[in-house]
């Protein structure tokens, strides 16, 4: 509740006068039994005196004012908990977006998404009504307890004698019911985790014809969530039962004594009549409460869970002060870079100098550095030793969203979301007009691959872009970019899934993208890199060879290695391109 309370939709003000009210509820709820213990010991007694009917009247008055107070109350503590929950999925999503990329590659999607689905709703469910209960509930006990107290000391004394059982009986059930709902969020998060990646591989499952493997493991998975959430009930069925007879013994006891303080004139009908009415007002919250905690338990646990992905840092982002560094020219330079995946070196000692428009090519076997070295350029890590400067200036004091807004990245496969062509263009710049689009389109040749379709460029995209070849998925990719207008490019491996026809209308593609820009190409394909001001071999972290083409073409070295060994992977009429 604590972490909660900082998600309020409304100012404290606010939820004051909605805990006033619903104190208030409480209050006149509680004040009704007074009248009709004055109604019983005497507006029965006086039937002709016009106090029953005054105390009747009082008591439709209070009943109503109850139901309107209630009313309110009610409205209000509802829009209060889905405000809750809609502010703290917004900071957690947010949250999300600003972590790095090292947090994704160690978490599994589906444990994400647990966190945002079902774990969020699990604190949906307690809020929607568990909110009202809460506050109601446990605002009206406090004042019925008070009132016992008011109205009789000695029944309220033997109403006490419950208290201890219960206190154990609740005691126990939060440290068990604890542990089951904790257990329950993790077999949820597994079984989604599963889940989405069985969806994911759905193409490698079918063609290995897997689909009974994976079925009995999700069935495994399945049966385990089901034991937990078996353990959870149980728990609940023996702790909610007991509430309910403590409350049924402590009513016989007062029924009891008070029949006997009764007789010996001690005390008034009126007063017993009263109390037992109050006793519903004390155990009718208390059962109520007792039924909301095993969702309280599960809110709990889903809490601590959502509290992993909250409390994680934010290791890439803008530092106090950063500056703006306004349009950059493109100069990027890594002086003595050093990098590691945990304990596992990645690149040491890197030194690469690009000037404003170049256009460096970086090319190596698997594993060398290069997808890692244009992360750190695009900033998604920082570098272990070392420093990326963009215009002689370290990324680290530069506004990062400043800089990603002058950076355009072109991936080996690249992601399309649900939507038009139109709108996976407008990604890049959201705020760009039809006719730019199309501009954009025609630039690259988009719009031969548009006039396939019937409704061209608003033709819509599956996810991931099902539908569409992988040329014209690169193509939608590569017109993205130009229109984001970068001033750096990053290229990592994107012509190295595209067939023949599709690499001419790429090749033609990425030279209007990369006129004028500084542009890093991650590459296996030898025609991409040729038009390199430079060439960097990679090898094993470290540089092992850098030139221009030709030249390292013609002398032995790993980059020679390269291009032979391309050339016997490569049809025959495509090896002239490639052999030394």
């Amino acid at each position: 509740m604590t972490r909660l309370a900082a998600y309020l939709p409304v100012s404290r003000p606010r939820m004051a006068v909605l805990l006033f009210a619903a104190a208030l509820t409480a209050t006149v709820q509680t004040a009704v039994w007074v009248i009709v213990r004055d109604a019983v010991d005497n507006g029965m007694r006086a039937r002709h005196t016009g106090r029953l009917e005054a105390d009747v009247a009082l008591y439709m008055a209070l009943n109503a004012g109850a139901w309107a107070l209630g009313a309110f109350v009610i409205r209000g503590l509802a829009g209060v908990g889905q405000g809750i929950v809609l502010n703290l999925r917004r900071h957690l999503f947010g949250h999300l977006t600003s972590l790095s990329l090292r947090y994704f590659s160690e978490q599994r999607a589906g444990w994400i998404i647990a966190r945002l689905t079902s774990d969020v709703d699990a604190i949906s469910d307690v809020l929607a009504e568990g909110l009202l209960t809460l506050v109601t509930a446990g605002l009206t006990f406090v004042v019925a307890l008070a009132a016992i107290f008011l109205i009789d000391v000695r029944l309220a004394l033997v109403t006490l004698v419950i208290l201890p059982p219960a206190l154990v009986i609740s005691r126990w059930y939060q440290v068990r019911g604890r542990r089951a709902s904790l257990e329950v969020r993790e077999r949820v998060a597994i079984t989604t985790a599963a889940l989405a990646e069985s969806i994911a591989g759905m193409a490698v499952i079918q063609a290995f014809t897997r689909e009974h493997a994976f079925l009995a493991t999700f069935d495994g998975l399945n049966e385990d969530q089901r034991r937990a959430n078996q353990r959870a009930q149980s728990l609940a069925a023996v702790f909610f039962p007991s509430t309910e007879l403590l409350g049924i013994l402590a009513t016989a006891a007062v029924l009891f004594v008070g029949e006997r303080l009764h007789h010996d004139g001690n005390l008034t009908l009126g007063t017993l009549v009263a109390f037992v009415g109050l006793l519903t007002l004390l155990f009718s919250p208390l059962q109520d409460l007792s039924e909301l905690y095993g969702q309280v338990q599960s809110a709990a646990a889903a809490m601590i869970k959502i509290t992993t992905v909250l409390d994680t840092e934010v290791e890439i982002a803008s530092r106090p002060g950063a500056v703006d560094p306004g349009r950059i020219a493109g100069r990027v330079d890594l002086d003595d870079v050093s990098f590691a995946y945990g304990g596992t070196p990645v690149l040491r000692d890197i030194d690469l100098h690009v000037p404003e428009g170049g256009c460096l090519a970086l090319v190596g076997e698997s594993g060398g550095g290069k997808s890692t070295t244009a992360k750190l350029i695009a900033r998604f890590y920082d570098p272990a030793a070392g420093a990326v400067r963009v215009d002689g200036r370290d990324l680290r004091e530069v506004d990062l969203n400043a800089y990603r807004r002058q950076l355009g990245v072109v991936l080996q496969d690249p992601f399309l979301f649900s939507g038009t062509i139109a709108s996976n263009l407008r990604f890049a710049r959201p705020e760009a007009t039809d006719a730019e689009i199309e501009d954009v389109a025609c630039a690259v040749g988009l719009d031969r691959v548009a006039a396939r379709f019937a409704d061209g460029l608003q033709h819509v995209v599956r996810e991931g872009g099902a539908g569409l070849s992988a040329g014209e998925r690169q193509l939608i990719s590569i017109a993205r970019a130009l229109l984001a207008d970068p001033r750096i490019l990053i290229l990592d491996e994107a012509t190295s899934n595209i067939d023949r026809p599709s690499e001419v209308l790429i090749e033609r593609a990425l030279d209007r993208l990369l006129a004028g820009r500084t542009s890093l190409i991650i590459a296996h394909r030898l025609s991409t890199v040729r038009r390199a001001d430079e060439i960097v071999v990679l090898e094993h972290g470290r540089i092992a060879q850098r030139g221009r083409f030709d030249a390292l073409l013609a002398e032995q070295g790993p980059f020679r290695r390269l291009a032979r060994e391309l050339a016997t992977t490569l049809p025959a009429e495509r090896k002239e391109e490639t052999t030394p």
